[in-house]
């Protein structure tokens, strides 16, 4: 399938684990890239390694991927919603001039999603060593935040994670959601994904905070920048609206 110029190949491979005898349903993914919705994938079994091929530009593309199951005569999303034991669905970010393949396995035992990234060479890439394009000058990013409307008793932990290119790239102290916080960083010179995620912890994990894990609201903000000054992020999240209200200066 083709997105963006016609530079590089990036394969994607998924599959199921845990699967019960009598339940390896046949499976396919609905494919996004940069938001841009793509054909629908072919089907295949859940036991087996399903594909799908994009055809991307050398920079950095966000992919999102949600994974039907065919049951009981029709197509259904592969989520909590509709009864199944996990969300099948992943966001991630590739830079198609470095990643050849990306893996991802939905273990139905632990609803668990893995996603493991190949090189050119064949070999697993480890995106938590930062590569050449971390290297060099670096800017002062600051983030503050708030929540608004917290419902008595509902005043959890929460702290901020910030992601460079899908790369952990620092975590804030934790606070009460009601207090908000403030978190200085660094982040590298250039063009970069920056994804800022609020995470509460319930029940003895953390958890990011978005609607998928069935929050009212993604606390969340994602912008492909070009870093070349300090900047300021600020995030107000309003419970009773329901939105994330951003400001990047």
């Amino acid at each position: 399938m083709n997105a963006h110029s016609k530079d590089h190949l990036v394969v994607l491979e998924w599959r199921f684990k845990g699967i019960e005898v009598g339940y390896d349903h046949l499976n396919r993914c609905k494919v996004s890239v940069d938001g841009l919705d793509l054909p629908v994938s072919a089907s295949f079994r859940q036991s087996d390694w399903g594909t799908y091929s994009l055809t991307l530009s050398k920079s950095i593309h966000r992919i999102r991927l949600v994974n039907e199951a065919y049951y009981e005569g029709r197509w259904m999303e592969h989520t909590f919603e509709n009864e199944f034991s996990i969300n099948a669905i992943c966001e991630f970010d590739v830079h198609a001039k470095q990643v050849m393949k990306v893996r991802i396995e939905f273990d139905l035992n632990g609803a668990e999603v893995s996603i493991i990234r190949f090189g050119k060479d064949g070999k697993e890439l480890d995106i938590n060593q930062p590569d050449s394009r971390f290297r060099g000058k670096h800017y002062p990013m600051k983030i503050d935040w708030q929540f608004i409307h917290v419902e008595e008793g509902y005043d959890h932990p929460s702290r901020m994670m910030v992601f460079v290119d899908n790369v952990v790239y620092g975590i804030s102290d934790q606070s009460v959601e009601s207090k908000g916080g403030i978190f200085a960083l660094k982040i590298p010179k250039g063009m970069h994904r920056i994804r800022i995620v609020n995470q509460s912890f319930v029940n003895g994990t953390w958890q990011d905070h978005t609607i998928v894990n069935n929050y009212s609201v993604e606390a969340v903000y994602e912008k492909l920048v070009t870093v070349k000054k300090g900047v300021k992020v600020s995030l107000l999240i309003d419970l009773n609206n329901e939105e994330t209200v951003t400001n990047w200066e």
